[in-house]
């Protein structure tokens, strides 16, 4: 018969996709080499599986899914919001960076202007 996926061979049998698994690797269910079960399979393990026309089944074509809005809108937001963060910490490292370098500047400035001592005591307690 038709070759389905675990998913759909799940959908099928009215079964989770983790207990196809462990029928799987209990030796219950078996699938072939490439991963996809046989639709007579999952008759002998199940019994009667929910869908007729299994092969119409198989060869359908997911549908596309459209993305949740809400969740699209909640994601530009956060977007918005870190780029805004972005723009706080480059602001306050430019500033920062000019604290520093004034800072170094008045420094420089006062060891410039000291005047040097020639006495004993300013050679000895540099």
């Amino acid at each position: 018969m038709a070759m389905i996926t675990i998913t759909e061979a799940a959908k099928l049998a009215g079964k989770s996709t983790q207990t196809l698994y462990r029928h799987i690797k209990a030796g219950k269910l078996s699938r072939s080499s490439d991963g996809t079960i046989d639709t007579t399979e999952l008759l002998r393990v199940y019994g009667e599986i929910n869908n007729n026309d299994v092969t119409s089944h198989a060869s359908e074509v997911a549908p596309k899914s459209h993305p949740d809005t809400d969740h699209i809108k909640w994601l530009e937001r956060q977007i918005d919001e870190l780029r805004n963060d972005i723009k706080e910490l480059k602001t306050e490292s430019n500033a920062r960076e000019v604290r520093l370098m004034a800072l170094l500047e008045h420094k420089m400035d006062t060891q410039t202007a000291a005047p040097e001592s020639t006495g004993l005591f300013s050679k000895l307690f540099k």
